[in-house]
């Protein structure tokens, strides 16, 4: 995942399968992330856009699951941010923009890593508001 500060959406790599085939790119609309004192914080906004691997163009992703959450009452006074977020990524997209590195399809991670713990209170940790 790629998160840079201020910014309300991640790129992610996929992978698929133990030979870790890519898969594709995903782009995850959230919140700007909040650092805490065990990492980064986001909320996650539902819309989103996936490119396959094997695919010429991305689509937006979820489109109906975020105008269900919107009628629930999620997002309040946000769906026009996170919808223009989305556009501004596809416009990039479109006009050939790459904000990340594309070698990163065949990244493979080092086989003596461990996977970090997470401290029992992991889900109280407050949030730095500053």
């Amino acid at each position: 995942m790629l998160h840079r500060p201020g910014e309300a959406h991640a790129v992610e790599v996929f992978w698929s399968g133990p030979r870790r085939t890519f898969a594709g790119w995903y782009f995850n609309l959230q919140d700007p992330f909040r650092r805490t004192p065990i990492g980064v914080d986001t909320l996650d906004h539902e819309l989103d856009l996936w490119w396959a691997a094997d695919a010429d163009r991305y689509v937006f992703k979820d489109v109906e699951l975020f105008a269900q959450r919107l009628v629930e009452g999620r997002y309040p006074g946000m769906a026009e941010a996170i919808r223009a977020e989305g556009d501004r990524i596809a416009a990039l997209l479109d006009a050939g923009r790459r904000w990340w590195d594309e070698s990163w399809a065949t990244w493979q991670p080092d086989p003596a890593w461990s996977a970090p713990r997470l401290p029992a209170d992991w889900a109280t940790v407050p949030i730095d508001q500053g």
